[in-house]
Parts: C-alpha cells; structure tokens; sequence
C-alpha cells in the first residue's frame, strides 16, 4: 500500500500515504457526505496497512469528501497529539461529539451506514475489497 517521504515549508521529512486507487461507488460518495454532515472523522496513521485498507473500501471520490486527522508525528497534516487522544488503534471513526462510531479497525461501508442511520445502503453494490478486519492497536499509554 505504501507511502512516500515529502518536504514541509519547514524543511521537516514527513510521509504522505499512497493515493487512493480504486472509485468509488455512487452510494459510497453519498455516504461519505453523510458522514462529513454528520461530524464523522476517520483517525489514522499514514503507515497503517489497515487505514489504507479502509481508504480505498470508500474509493477515491469518496474519500476525497471525508474528515481525517492523521496521528502519526511524521505524517503530512499531522496537527498535535491532543487531536487523537482516547484513540487506542487505528483506523478509528468517531463522531464530532467524540463518540466511537467503531471499535478500531477496518469496517465494511455497511457498518458504517447503520452507525449513522444512512438509510438503503446496499452493499451488494460494492465492489469487494479484501478486507483484514484488524487494527493497528498502540500500545497503552501509562
């Protein structure tokens, strides 16, 4: 899945993940939107295989509409650990009150659409895409 080492105005080495490859369905995009209307924010790393994962589940045009806060100190957009407190793995999706959405890890789009209430979402309209169903967990804070 990858990722690449870029310059920032600071002159710092920080890591953007690959683009995502595969489009997306039209109810992915709809779902996407819905999320964003609804405050949901995917929190990730850019090393993480399973964020990468999750990224392409929704496509590109999908993922072009969600919220994202990247957690890793190395990666591009990376805005301070206090934005990804209480979060033990990733990818994690939370609401704007900070409520999980789901327990850390890949989820299927279906999933996702029952935790918001995005009403006809058939999955049988998506493309499969392999997914692992694990997380990339961190190790405890003490």
């Amino acid at each position: 899945l990858g990722y690449f080492p870029v310059q920032n105005r600071d002159g710092d080495v920080v890591y953007i993940p690959k683009r995502v490859q595969r489009s997306s369905t039209p109810q992915a995009i709809e779902l996407a939107k819905a999320l964003k209307e609804k405050g949901v924010t995917m929190y990730g790393a850019y090393w993480c295989p399973h964020c990468s994962r999750q990224k392409e589940v929704f496509g590109a045009e999908a993922w072009a509409q969600m919220n994202y806060v990247e957690c890793s100190p190395k990666g591009y957009g990376f805005q301070g650990a206090k934005l990804c407190k209480d979060v033990d793995g990733y990818p994690t999706f939370k609401d704007k009150s900070g409520k999980l959405i789901n327990v850390s890890g890949e989820r299927p789009l279906e999933f996702l659409a029952q935790q918001v209430g995005f009403v006809g979402f058939d999955a049988s309209l998506e493309d499969e895409v392999p997914m692992v169903g694990t997380t990339c967990k961190l190790p405890k804070q003490r």
